[in-house]
């Protein structure tokens, strides 16, 4: 087996010396060129940390809650009635009872001062069915001894002749928030009992609820 020369021996061993130094110095370098993993996470943490939460929306309420009174105004003819729940003892006025608008309310004259009558006014809303509530737009007003009435499913059909399809229903309606109007054909119930002709009168009505109660 050939001898290698010290020299030459020498002088590999001088590069491979340097050549794995290098090699280590390369390593080490793009070892340093990297950020560290948990550096990098700290960096995003915190960047999440100081962003802030965002703010609740304001509480404004429920808009359509009503309050105060409820009142309505009945037109019949030429004559104006006024009713009111304030000081009531009994009054309903609800803008949503199973699919229908209910206002069953004591007459007041012109000072506020309760007065000798009542209304009652049931309107459905648009996608109420009638025959599921058994109820039809109605409007009822008692003044003294006088009821006049606007209801086309009225029992006085059945009871008397006199009274016709035409004479007692409520013509149109219409739905507002908290406010419902409309006209209607009334008939005066005493004057079926009369003999004669049945006394009717078109009318306007319009109730707002207030505060919603039940009595």
């Amino acid at each position: 087996m050939a001898r290698v020369p010290a020299t030459l021996v020498a002088l590999m061993l001088l590069v491979a010396a340097c050549g794995g130094t290098a090699s280590s110095d390369r390593e080490e370098g793009a070892d340093q060129t990297q950020p560290p993993a948990t550096q990098a996470a700290a960096d995003d943490g915190g960047a999440d940390a100081t962003t802030p939460p965002p703010a609740p929306a304001p509480d404004t309420g429920d808009a359509d809650e009503g309050s105060g009174p409820s009142t309505a105004t009945v037109t019949l003819g030429d004559q104006t009635y006024t009713f009111s729940s304030e000081g009531a003892v009994a009054a309903q006025c609800l803008t949503d009872m199973f699919g229908l608008v209910s206002v069953q309310l004591p007459m007041v004259d012109d000072s506020g001062a309760p007065a000798d009558g009542r209304v009652e006014i049931i309107v459905l809303h648009e996608d109420t069915d009638p025959d599921v509530v058994g109820e039809v737009n109605a409007v009822e007003v008692a003044v003294g001894d006088e009821d006049w009435v606007a209801d086309e499913a009225s029992m006085m059909f059945e009871q008397s002749a006199l009274l016709l399809p035409g004479m007692s229903q409520v013509d149109s309606v219409e739905i507002d928030g908290r406010t419902v109007r409309g006209t209607a054909t009334f008939f005066r119930q005493l004057s079926l009992f009369g003999g004669g002709q049945v006394d009717t009168v078109t009318g306007t009505f319009e109730a707002t609820c207030g505060e919603e109660r039940t009595s």
